[in-house]
């Protein structure tokens, strides 16, 4: 099923899919929007099953309770919470209202893609490594945006992507965002957002 957030600023859109087999998802993900910004993170506990779910769910409380900070404080508070856990790997958005500015901080393989109304695409590579409380080097990247651009995050669950084409044409269409693009042999995220 699809989740739709939106507010003045944003259209989001989600779907999540549990591994055939597992009574729970491995796989989480939080959008979180106020007045000025919206936090959007997709997660992914290290396996699958309970101890995954675990691990990702205590990620995503972490991002509720600290969600006013910065993304690499955000990150550290998800890595500390990960101690005696599985671990997990995490993708983190900032969306800035105020300044038209997205800040990206990473965390292993949750994939990111940013697309400019003007063709122009980002795709920063992810840190390899998972969150489980050892200490880490957490970095941030900025990038500013302007209305029309749209933005995808995926688990590794998630095997065919939505065409750029479609995000900017067809956002709203349930073939877009939708289960077909997952593996059958995974829990799967995909995360799609459109900029106002």
């Amino acid at each position: 099923m699809v989740t739709y957030y939106k507010d003045n600023y944003t259209d989001i859109a989600t779907v999540q899919r549990t591994k055939p087999g597992n009574l729970v998802c491995g796989d989480a993900h939080i959008v979180m929007q106020t007045e000025e910004y919206s936090i959007c993170a997709v997660v992914d506990g290290l396996g699958s099953g309970r101890g995954a779910h675990e691990s990702a769910e205590k990620a995503v409380q972490a991002i509720k309770e600290h969600h006013k900070e910065t993304t690499v404080e955000i990150l550290q508070h998800c890595n500390t919470s990960l101690s005696n856990e599985r671990g997990a790997v995490i993708t983190l958005l900032h969306i800035d209202y105020v300044n038209s500015l997205l800040t990206y901080s990473n965390y292993g393989n949750i994939g990111f893609i940013l697309y400019y109304p003007d063709g122009t695409v980002i795709q920063p590579m992810p840190k390899r490594g998972y969150l489980c409380g050892r200490k880490q080097k957490i970095d941030s990247e900025q990038y500013e945006y302007k209305a029309g651009s749209t933005f995808v995050m995926f688990s590794d669950g998630v095997e065919k992507l939505p065409s750029k084409q479609s995000l900017v044409t067809h956002f709203e269409d349930s073939d877009v965002i939708s289960e077909k693009l997952y593996s059958v042999n995974d829990d799967a995220t995909l995360m799609v957002g459109k900029l106002k």
